[in-house]
């Protein structure tokens, strides 16, 4: 009788393996993708912010985002715009600082392969020359064939001036 229970987990646990292992590859569509997962404040000891860790979750049908090294192409493919709140209207501002990225290429082989995951990028979000203390970010980027991913908007961000 114990035998039999221990052929039935057994033969369980192998069934059960073998169709995790036999999962299809996941796909997505060629256009990137993107979503505003976090944006986490760098404490500079000041007591003002100067800099951000932003995170975007990102997928691509095809898996070519980036650049690589040796390409010539020294553009950028990562963009950002800057809003202020002003008098309870979010406004695009000019900011000295640039917001754009050029983002090093990510899948590695020379084959096309769906790709999904965490792009973090360290920015200076404190306008100096402004008063206002609420701030968003308006993001997207384009992949190596030009296709450009959906813009997003950050959650207000308060800024300690």
């Amino acid at each position: 009788m114990r035998t039999k229970y221990l052929h039935i987990i057994c033969r369980s646990c192998i069934l059960t393996i073998l169709l995790c292992a036999c999962k299809p590859p996941k796909t997505f569509p060629i256009i990137p993708y993107i979503e505003f997962r976090s944006f986490t404040k760098i404490d500079n000891g000041t007591g003002k912010d100067d800099k951000g860790i932003l995170a975007i979750y990102f997928t691509d049908g095809d898996g070519n985002i980036g650049s690589k090294e040796n390409e010539k192409d020294t553009s950028y493919n990562f963009f950002m715009n800057y809003f202020e709140c002003q008098e309870g209207v979010w406004t695009e501002t000019d900011f000295s600082t640039n917001f754009n990225f050029r983002l090093p290429i990510i899948n590695t082989s020379d084959k096309e392969q769906a790709l999904e995951g965490i792009i973090e990028l360290e920015i200076f979000f404190n306008n100096p020359r402004s008063a206002y203390d609420t701030i968003r970010f308006e993001c997207w980027l384009f992949d190596r064939d030009s296709n450009e991913s959906n813009h997003i908007f950050t959650p207000p961000i308060i800024v300690n001036k």
